[in-house]
């Protein structure tokens, strides 16, 4: 019992410094931890416990970058403009909470629907298999079809996806290396180039805000946990698209949006699982890299259930704790000097991962990424990066 915990601290220690990390994404975890796995003397399930706990620690911890620095990663990345709307209205510690909220109850809720979730997502797999990519087409359509500005939005996906068709095809790095600057470029150094320029003024935040748990935290999270399923199901869309297109069905607020996004970010880490057990299709980089190391039958999925479910109690504390400080410390310093302090950063972390091609391609990601916030279309639409590549694979 005290090794597995002890695992299981180790994994939330990993998760937390890679969280806190600008840009790094899980799935490149997930890359080093496969490559040290031989070398590390563990058995497979033990290793397993240990990542199961990055990640979902990691889908807690990446918030905080989201919401006072704003460089997300690839499942938070649609919720950065909601939770800066908060941050500019002096209620940063608001967005803090909702998304502690969301991202608890994510896990609270997956683990009741655990039993009826393990014969519904084969179900539904057979059922849309041969027509998966044709429900993904019909969502962005309904995505590009609800802007004011559908030209804007059209051209957005096309040149994000134009550049994801691109890039994944280069040979010259993995698809999981060549995500990092990527996305550091369509969401963080786009966000922070107009930032700079418009010169934002320094936006006093309030500390003492209550955040009761109410019926519109319990509903948003309950809907984005079931739609955590759907995120399992329909390749290459993200938590927050499938959390846009429920709410554009459903109705809600900025703060049951954010709730949501929370919600089905980390229910998916659970469900995940439940894929990869059930129909042999991992749509995680963590269920990916275990597939490649072990077959998982029912008792260790429910260690790992388990490890999920312990792991977020632990991150729910670390993620006020740590959100706390950043907010504290974001009070006392000059954004523009932040911006650029991490926009140095970034691009080192890029150079040094990626090389040149890496920084090249964060450049043209940025370019593409600062469309959407000067035209005032939803950051949706740079999903395409993803979209596009995968219908391409499909169709073909």
């Amino acid at each position: 019992m005290i090794y597995a915990l002890s695992l299981i601290l180790v994994g939330c220690l990993i998760g937390t410094i890679t969280g806190l990390a600008p840009g790094i994404h899980v799935n490149t975890v997930c890359l080093i931890g496969l490559s040290l796995y031989p070398k590390l003397g563990l058995s497979a399930t033990d290793f397993g416990v240990v990542m199961v706990s990055v990640a979902v620690t990691q889908k807690f911890i990446d918030f905080i970058p989201s919401i006072f620095i704003g460089v997300p990663e690839e499942e938070t990345a649609l919720s950065i403009l909601p939770a800066h709307r908060l941050v500019r209205e002096g209620n940063a510690m608001e967005a803090l909470r909702l998304t502690a909220y969301g991202s608890l109850l994510g896990v609270v809720y997956s683990l009741l629907f655990l039993i009826p979730v393990l014969y519904i997502v084969p179900l539904l797999y057979q059922t849309l298999r041969n027509t998966i990519m044709y429900v993904v087409m019909a969502a962005v359509a309904v995505l590009i079809i609800r802007e004011k500005n559908k030209t804007y939005a059209l051209i957005t996906f096309a040149l994000s996806g134009c550049l994801g068709v691109v890039a994944l095809n280069l040979t010259i790095l993995s698809p999981t290396e060549v995500l990092f600057p990527l996305f550091s470029g369509l969401f963080g150094f786009s966000t922070i180039l107009v930032s700079l320029k418009d010169k934002t003024a320094h936006i006093p935040q309030k500390e003492d805000i209550s955040v009761p748990l109410g019926k519109n935290i319990l509903t948003s999270s309950l809907v984005g946990s079931l739609c955590g399923i759907g995120v399992g199901l329909l390749p290459s869309m993200s938590p927050s698209q499938v959390g846009i297109l429920a709410y554009d069905v459903l109705g809600s607020n900025l703060r049951g949006f954010l709730v949501s996004v929370a919600a089905i970010n980390t229910s998916d880490a659970i469900y995940s699982l439940v894929s990869l057990y059930t129909i042999n299709n991992p749509r995680s980089g963590v269920a990916a890299m275990l597939g490649q190391i072990m077959t998982i039958d029912f008792p260790t999925l429910l260690v790992f259930v388990g490890t999920a479910a312990f792991s977020a109690l632990i991150a729910t504390l670390l993620y006020l704790w740590l959100g706390t400080i950043a907010f504290r410390f974001v009070q006392k310093i000059d954004y523009t000097k932040l911006n650029i302090a991490i926009v140095a950063l970034m691009l080192s972390l890029i150079y040094v991962m990626t090389g040149l091609i890496g920084v090249l391609l964060a450049v043209l990601a940025t370019a593409i990424g600062v469309i959407p916030i000067l035209t005032g279309v939803s950051r949706t639409h740079v999903m395409g990066l993803l979209i596009v590549p995968t219908m391409l694979y499909f169709l073909s």
